[in-house]
C-alpha cells in the first residue's frame, strides 16, 4: 500500500510564517503532574521501558541496559510501550553499575537508542534530559541555624511515575574507582529550565545528550549526594538539596564538619555510569558494544517500527488513531508526515524547523535573495536513502494552486546516517500578484 500525504505553505508578501511550541525532582514546581508526558523533542523519552519498578532503555534489538543494582532475573518481564519482552540472560560490565539484559530473540526490538560516543568529550557541559519513576518532591528542608531558609526538599511519595527533568553535566566524579566512571550534574537553584536531581527509584533511567544531530545514551542513573546533616547533630538525609551551606558532612568516621553558608549556593550532584567509557573494553573484559554484538551503527527505521516508540500494541491496532493518514496528537500535521520531519506524534504543537541547524519541525518557506533576485526557497529534513524509512519526498511550487512545479536547485546537508537537511530554491523570481505556493509531498511505499 502506498500513502501519501501532502503539507502547503502558502507565501503573501512576506514570505511564510513561523510557528512556536511552549519521577524526577523539580527545582521549579512540585506539581506531580508536572514533565509526566514527553518533552516533545525525542530527546530520549520515547527510548524507555519498565522493568519491575525501574526504567531500562533497549540499545540492540535483542538488548536492553539499566542499572545493575536494582537486581532481577531471567524470565522477568521488560516492557516497552505496553510490548512485553521476555529476558533470558544478563550479563554485566564488570567495575560498574550497568547491566545488560537479553531478550527472547523471536521479538526483537523494533528499534532502539542510540548511544553516546563521548568524541572528544562531548558529553561534557551538555544540556542533558534525565528520565526517571521514582519519588515526588517531598517536604521542604530548612535549617534552623541559618534563619529558616530554604535549602532543598526530602524524597516524597514513591509514586513510580515516569518524569523527565533536564540538567548540565557538569564533570566526571572523582568517586571511588569501585563505582566505575561517572558523569555528575549538580542541583541547582534556578539552573536550566526544568532543572531537576534525581530520587530514589530513579536508577536504571536513561540520561540523554545531543550528539551528532541525534539525542543519544550518555549515562544509566545510579547514585545521588547524601550522607550530610542538619546540625546540630540531626539524622543523616539523602535528599536534592540545592544549599549545603549550613549542613554539616561526614569528614572522616565519626567527625562531622561544618559547610560554611555563603551567599553563594553549594549544590549537591547526581551521578550517572558514563555510557561512553564502556562502549569497548581489553579483553578478557567485555564492553557494551562487544556484548550486544554491534558497531554501534543506528538502526533501520521504518514507519512500523517507528510507530511503536511511540504508542503501544493496543494503539497501532487502531489505525484510524495511529496510521500514516490519521493525526493522533490532532495537532493538523498527519502521522506520517511527523514519520517524515522528526516530530514526535504524541505531542500537540506545529513547530516550524531553525533554518540551516534545524534537526525537526515543519519545512521552513521564506523570500530570500539569491544573486540579486529573490526566490522562493523551502527547507527541511528528511530521512536518508539508507535509513530503511521507504520515503520519497517532493518539494513543488506554484502560483495558482493548479500547475505545481518540482524544479529548483537543491542542497543537501549530511547530519547523520539517518537524516539529513535539504534546501531547495524555486527557480521562479516573479511572484504573481504577491502570491507564492510551496508544499512537500512525502510518500511513503510499503
Amino acid at each position: 500500500m502506498k500513502f501519501i500525504v501532502s503539507f502547503l505553505l502558502s507565501l503573501c508578501l512576506f514570505v511564510g510564517s513561523s510557528g512556536s511550541a511552549r519521577a524526577i525532582i523539580l527545582v521549579e514546581t512540585g506539581d506531580v503532574t508536572r514533565n509526566t508526558t514527553t518533552p516533545g523533542d525525542n530527546s530520549g523519552w520515547q527510548y524507555e521501558g519498565s522493568f519491575g519498578g525501574f526504567l531500562g532503555v533497549p540499545i540492540a534489538p535483542f538488548f536492553f541496559i539499566t542499572a545493575a543494582h536494582i537486581g532481577g532475573s531471567s524470565g522477568d518481564v521488560f516492557t516497552f510501550h505496553g510490548d512485553p519482552y521476555t529476558t533470558i540472560a544478563s550479563q554485566g560490565i564488570s567495575g560498574t553499575d550497568l547491566r545488560i539484559w537479553e531478550v527472547n530473540h523471536l521479538k526483537p526490538f523494533p528499534t532502539y537508542a542510540p548511544l553516546c560516543t563521548g568524541t572528544a568529550n562531548i558529553d561534557l557541559g551538555a544540556n542533558a534530559t534525565i528520565i526517571g519513576r521514582g519519588t515526588q518532591r517531598g517536604a521542604a528542608i530548612t535549617i534552623p541555624e541559618v534563619s529558616g531558609v530554604l535549602k532543598g526538599w526530602e524524597w516524597g511519595t514513591s509514586d513510580s511515575v515516569q518524569r523527565w527533568g533536564r540538567n548540565v553535566i557538569v564533570g566526571v566524579s572523582s568517586l571511588p574507582p569501585a563505582y566505575g566512571e561517572l558523569i555528575y550534574c549538580d542541583f541547582d537553584r534556578p539552573g536550566v529550565q526544568d532543572e531537576c536531581a534525581l530520587s530514589v527509584g530513579d536508577s536504571g533511567g536513561g540520561l540523554f545528550v545531543l550528539e551528532n544531530g541525534l539525542w543519544r545514551l550518555a549515562g544509566i542513573s545510579y547514585l545521588v549526594d547524601g550522607g550530610f546533616r542538619i546540625p546540630p547533630a540531626g539524622p543523616p538525609l539523602t535528599a536534592p538539596v540545592f544549599d549545603l551551606g549550613g549542613f554539616e558532612y561526614e569528614s572522616s568516621p565519626g567527625v562531622w564538619t561544618l559547610i560554611p553558608d555563603t551567599p553563594t549556593d553549594v549544590p549537591s550532584s547526581f551521578y550517572c555510569t558514563r555510557v561512553s567509557a564502556y562502549l569497548h573494553r581489553e579483553l578478557p573484559e567485555k564492553g557494551i558494544l562487544d556484548i550486544i554484538g554491534t558497531d554501534g551503527s543506528l538502526s533501520p527505521e521504518s514507519f512500523s517500527a517507528w510507530q511503536k516508540l511511540y504508542f503501544t500494541p493496543a494503539q497501532i491496532a487502531a489505525p484510524a488513531t495511529t496510521g500514516a493518514l490519521a493525526d493522533f496528537d490532532s495537532d493538523g500535521i498527519s502521522n506520517l508526515m511527523e514519520f517524515a520531519l522528526n516530530i514526535e506524534p504524541i505531542f500537540n504543537a506545529q513547530t516550524t524547523m531553525t533554518a540551516t541547524t534545524g534537526l525537526s519541525g515543519l519545512p521552513l518557506v521564506r523570500l530570500e535573495n539569491i544573486s540579486g533576485a529573490d526566490h522562493v526557497t523551502i527547507e527541511f529534513v528528511r530521512r536518508t536513502a539508507g535509513s530503511g524509512s521507504g520515503l520519497t519526498y517532493m518539494p513543488q511550487f506554484s502560483s495558482d494552486l493548479t500547475t505545481w512545479q518540482a524544479v529548483g536547485a537543491v542542497t543537501v546537508t549530511a547530519i547523520n546516517s539517518r537524516w539529513e537537511r535539504v534546501k531547495v530554491v524555486d527557480p521562479e523570481t516573479t511572484i504573481t500578484a504577491g502570491k507564492r505556493l510551496a508544499r512537500l509531498n512525502v510518500t511513503l511505499a510499503n
